[in-house]
């Protein structure tokens, strides 16, 4: 069951009491129920990198009864861009140090031009182009992936040992990246990885999170709330931590310089009402302002995991939160602000959160009940139409998504034989003809656990097949959107070997 005590080893002898305690209740007995969660990594720095609090709230490990605490690892998930992002300015500066800034606009085969460009992940080169480079703004952990490679390529390195020397340099000793090898069940300083159903908390496969291995730079990082106070010192303090310039000033700067634009997502609707806008993208960075003043960010979310690092660099505030379970139904970005308004003496910040809080929790329903909308109308839709007789067995591929296969299964639970979808290791499904050339998708895995981590409670996914083109269908946002499009018959072995023209890639 959900607990929501606060450990015994927690720091704050910089912290004025009557603030601890504030914020101490506001977590305990606001924050933590309005999320329906109990486990939660704190740190908190301010001024020239003093550390005010790091504490933790609820259990990193349920079964062995160990609580959270200043050196439980969580993994950050999409904030370990922003280390990635150090690593790569670091590596450019130390070896283009005439270029500058400018480098940051050097096309990559001119920097290092002997190097092959060509994927090594022959799915990966059979992506379709979003949008033109620079042109907008999307979210990529990809290219992340390939910016850290990149980096391991230019200091003849590689971006494991890159990341390893920062974390070294930082004095971030406590931290680690996820990899295939870890074993869970002997590592008492992690945190374990936990969803939430009707306030009872069950453990997720330990293999979903270490799917995480594959993505290091975009989002591998396992940090403790020590450690990212000395992060937090760090960015604050424009490179240097314990009198050590680990990257120099000027090109720490280079991260919250505006890179591509990012559309505001809200507005102020009264003189009250305190808000958060973002503007730009920097590097590993979310450029944003908080009632008018400089707010930096990046979250991070591989579920249950949740985390968000706060930076106000002018009134020098930087919190760091993170969360084992999931979901997580509001933004943490309240808690930020919360702490941040508390520090700095603003009136009824509690009262302020609480409202946020609600009108979060309306649009999350309102978001939800359009996607349950949205999903009934389209099964509906689907039960209307006849049942196709298409035979659909077979093997499906797509350059990018990799290979999908149909076939008929023996169901243990039916006593009888139905159709099944096999995608990759974890995407196992038993699948349901509800109309038309449309399919029920019942998960035969651990990978439901990743819809109840991220609140869909029933796990819902569909497929459609027409004509030889197999579309799988989740849920997200406020409708089904497609994860992939399969064609029959299609393998890397009949695609190009390079699928785009010749000197296509620069250097120009």
């Amino acid at each position: 069951m959900l607990s929501l005590s606060r450990n015994s080893f927690s720091q704050g002898q910089n912290i004025d009491p009557e603030i601890r305690s504030k914020i101490d209740d506001f977590i305990q007995n606001i924050y933590l129920p309005t999320t329906n969660t109990s486990t939660l990594g704190l740190s908190i720095v301010q001024n020239d990198g003093e550390v005010l609090y790091t504490t933790g709230f609820g259990y990193a490990d349920q079964e062995k009864m160990i609580l959270n605490g200043n050196d439980t690892q969580f993994l950050i998930a999409s904030t370990t861009k922003s280390f990635t992002a150090v690593i790569v300015l670091r590596v450019l500066n130390e070896k283009f140090p005439d270029l500058g800034e400018k480098v940051l606009d050097t096309p990559i085969k001119k920097l290092i031009p002997a190097a092959n460009f060509t994927f090594n992940d022959s799915r990966v080169r059979y992506s379709e182009e979003g949008c033109g480079i620079r042109s907008e703004w999307q979210y990529n952990n990809e290219m992340f992936i390939v910016a850290g490679e990149l980096a391991g390529l230019i200091a003849n390195s590689s971006y494991d040992e890159l990341f390893q020397n920062l974390l070294t340099d930082l004095g971030m000793l406590n931290s680690s990246l996820v990899k295939k090898s870890d074993d869970f069940s002997n590592m008492p300083f992690r945190a374990q990885p936990y969803y939430v159903i009707e306030n009872v908390s069950y453990p997720i496969n330990t293999d979903l999170i270490k799917r995480g291995a594959t993505t290091i730079a975009a989002g591998g990082l396992y940090a403790t709330a020590n450690d990212m106070a000395r992060y937090m010192r760090f960015l604050l303090n424009l490179g240097n931590i314990d009198g050590q310039q680990v990257v120099p000033e000027d090109v720490m700067k280079w991260m919250t310089k505006p890179a591509i634009a990012m559309t505001p997502f809200t507005f102020k609707t009264s003189e009250e009402q305190r808000v958060a806008s973002n503007m730009a993208y920097g590097l590993g960075l979310m450029l944003a302002n908080y009632d008018g003043w400089q707010f930096v960010h990046h979250g991070g979310y591989f579920p249950p995991y949740s985390t968000l690092l706060s930076l106000f660099p002018e009134k020098k505030i930087a919190v760091f939160s993170s969360s084992n379970q999931g979901p997580v139904r509001l933004d943490s970005a309240v808690l930020s602000a919360f702490i941040y308004d508390t520090l700095t003496g603003v009136n009824n910040a509690t009262e302020k959160a609480m409202e946020r809080l609600e009108s979060q929790r309306v649009v999350f329903a309102q978001k939800i009940s359009k996607r349950v909308e949205a999903v009934t109308k389209f099964v509906e839709k689907s039960k209307s139409v006849k049942k196709q007789n298409e035979d659909i067995i077979g093997k499906y591929g797509s350059g990018s998504s990799g290979d999908v296969e149909i076939f008929e299964k023996f169901n243990n639970q039916t006593n009888a034989t139905g159709l099944y979808l096999s995608y990759g290791r974890w995407a196992q499904a038993w699948m349901e003809n509800i109309g038309g050339s449309t399919y029920y998708l019942t998960w035969d895995s651990d990978i439901i656990q990743d819809s109840y981590a991220g609140g869909d409670l029933i796990g819902a996914a569909y497929a459609t097949v027409n004509n030889g083109t197999l579309d799988i269908l989740l849920p997200a946002g406020e409708a089904l959107q497609s994860m992939g499009k399969f064609e029959l018959g299609v393998s890397l072995d009949i695609l190009p070997e390079v699928p785009w023209a010749p000197d296509s890639c620069g250097p120009e």
